[in-house]
Order: C-alpha cells, then sequence, then structure tokens
C-alpha cells in the first residue's frame, strides 16, 4: 500500500473514533464532516441529477464498496474500484474528470477522496448517505 493510501486509512481512524455511538447515517456524515480533505459532498438529489445529465467525457462515477456488495446493489454509471485494491487505481484514474466518490453510507468514499487530494486529484466529490440513501429515494439499477 502506497504512503497516500496509508495516510488517508490513518485519517480514517482518527475520524471513525469521533462517529462512535451514532446511528451508521450519522456516523457516516460525522465522519465526512471531519474529513478535512479538499474535496466536496454532495446530497442523493446532487447525484441524482449528475447521473441524469453528466458527459462521460466530463465525470467519472466510482463505486469504493467491495464486490459482494455491488453485485448486491448497484447504480447506473459508477464503475466499481474497491476500496481494498486502492492500490492499483489511485493513480490510475483520469485526472481531467470530475470523480465521483460513492460507498454504502458515505464514510469509505469520505476515505478514498482523502486519498485522490492527497495523490494530487483536483474535481472530487463524495457521495453523502451513499448507495444507501441515493437507492431509499430513487432506487436502483
Amino acid at each position: 500500500m502506497s504512503t497516500l493510501a496509508r495516510a488517508a486509512l490513518c485519517a480514517h481512524a482518527r475520524r471513525a473514533a469521533l462517529a462512535r455511538g451514532r446511528s451508521p447515517i450519522a456516523r457516516a456524515r460525522a465522519y465526512v464532516a471531519h474529513a478535512g480533505g479538499s474535496f466536496e459532498n454532495v446530497t442523493s438529489d446532487d447525484l441524482r441529477e449528475m447521473i441524469e445529465t453528466a458527459d462521460d467525457s466530463d465525470v467519472m462515477f466510482v463505486d469504493v464498496r467491495e464486490k459482494d456488495e455491488w453485485d448486491a446493489l448497484k447504480v447506473r454509471r459508477f464503475e466499481l474500484k474497491p476500496l481494498s485494491d486502492v492500490g492499483s487505481w489511485l493513480n490510475a484514474l483520469p485526472r481531467e474528470k470530475k470523480l465521483v466518490v460513492m460507498c454504502k453510507l458515505g464514510g469509505r468514499s469520505a476515505r478514498a477522496c482523502d486519498a485522490l487530494v492527497a495523490a494530487g486529484y483536483d474535481n472530487v466529490y463524495n457521495v453523502l448517505g451513499g448507495i444507501t440513501e441515493y437507492s431509499e429515494k430513487y432506487g436502483s439499477d
């Protein structure tokens, strides 16, 4: 694992300690609120608009959940890039595109966003509430 990926995971541990004792969605939001990275958080409503209007030449949608989670529930346009394999894809994503990152609740995607920002990516967006909130509002594909 790269130094950047390790740094992002250490930051995650600090944020996770702040979120203990809350509901899963509250924990994810607390985690994201303390992320401190240079990425932007978007809501499930924002995500819906992006999915409907974004051009593939400008935006890449990244799901950082694990394969079994992906197989159970997907959102169209997202590509699977498990956070557990971050070392293999971290520097391979297109730097000229907006990167919209999602997981189950928003915590792992925030870690991935931290790693992307640390690796020099500029247009990084974390989906608050993750696929859980999105699928409750809009269903899945």
